[in-house]
């Protein structure tokens, strides 16, 4: 795929410095809209391309799942701008942010799968041959992400992308000050999270897929927090800590549902249909146990 071909791409400058500051470092409550969104995403971006940069010569776990992160916060971001950037260049930008993420993920995908099926193997399951599959996928897999994600490429479309958010913001809410505009945000962010959380409250036994929605609802509420912490009212310390909370169990789940998935849907030369189902049955098992535990911590949040 050609990640290129709806954005015609500038000359590669130096805009953007590796930046170890938090996100929202700079900002107040009498910055202006426009501001504010310049000094929020540049270091998003700026690790992104650092973490596309690092990723080019090597295949270090941690990095592709930060990079996967750096597009995710990308994404709340332009949702939180939305009203001001416009329906068509939010879609475009998250969208992209979107696919990039999922192919940083896959090689983050099978290091999952990986740690699951050691964690069957230690078990007493027989499952040699898959594991050994498996690292042949992941390997694969970071030669395919290495591919598409060329750090180049990366950092002329971010710079791109980011420039024209800030001449559109700059046109249309340069003088507007950011707390109520921020705090509404983060309510509709909230109110979403709410809703998803009660659905799954509703139910005896909770959907893979509602679950799933909770985790994506409360990942753009946490990270709208930490960017307008420093100019929303309240001290909002205590909800992330609890959103961090709950996420770290959905996404106990979420690993295990996404490796049954991505085992399912593989082909696999080596490996017989007895281990295929005996690692199969093992996740199933995992998956039923953390069904009820992440159930149990959304309706603890909706009440």
């Amino acid at each position: 795929m050609d990640m290129d071909g709806d954005w015609p791409l500038p000359q590669l400058n130096t805009l953007f410095k590796f930046d170890r500051r938090p996100s929202g470092s700079s900002l107040s409550k009498t910055s202006s809209i426009a501001s504010t969104f310049s000094s929020l995403a540049t270091p998003v971006v700026a690790e992104a391309v650092q973490r596309a940069r690092e990723l080019s010569t090597k295949s270090d776990v941690e990095g592709f799942h930060q990079l996967r992160v750096a597009f995710r916060k990308l994404r709340a971001l332009y949702w939180a701008y939305s009203p001001y950037l416009g329906a068509e260049a939010t879609a475009q930008a998250t969208g992209e942010f979107k696919r990039l993420a999922a192919v940083a993920g896959e090689t983050r995908d099978w290091d999952i799968a990986g740690d699951l099926l050691k964690a069957a193997q230690e078990s007493g399951a027989s499952i040699d041959a898959l594991m050994v599959a498996a690292r042949e996928k992941r390997a694969q897999a970071v030669l395919h992400s290495q591919t598409m994600i060329k750090s180049d490429d990366v950092e002329a479309f971010l710079n791109d992308v980011l420039l024209r958010a800030q001449t559109t913001l700059q046109s249309r809410c340069d003088d507007l000050p950011i707390r109520a505009f921020a705090e509404k945000r983060v309510r509709l962010a909230q109110r979403a999270l709410q809703k998803r959380s009660r659905r799954v409250a509703r139910g005896e036994i909770a959907q893979e897929e509602d679950l799933h929605d909770v985790r994506k609802a409360g990942k753009k509420l946490r990270y709208l927090l930490e960017f307008f912490q420093p100019v929303i009212k309240g001290g909002h310390g205590r909800t992330i800590k609890e959103l961090t909370s709950v996420q770290n169990e959905l996404g106990q789940f979420n690993d295990i549902a996404a490796s049954e998935t991505l085992i399912r849907s593989t082909s696999f030369n080596d490996v017989t249909p007895e281990v295929l189902q005996q690692s199969l049955q093992w996740l199933a098992e995992q998956k039923c146990r953390r069904i009820r535990a992440a159930s149990q911590r959304v309706r603890a949040i909706a009440r």
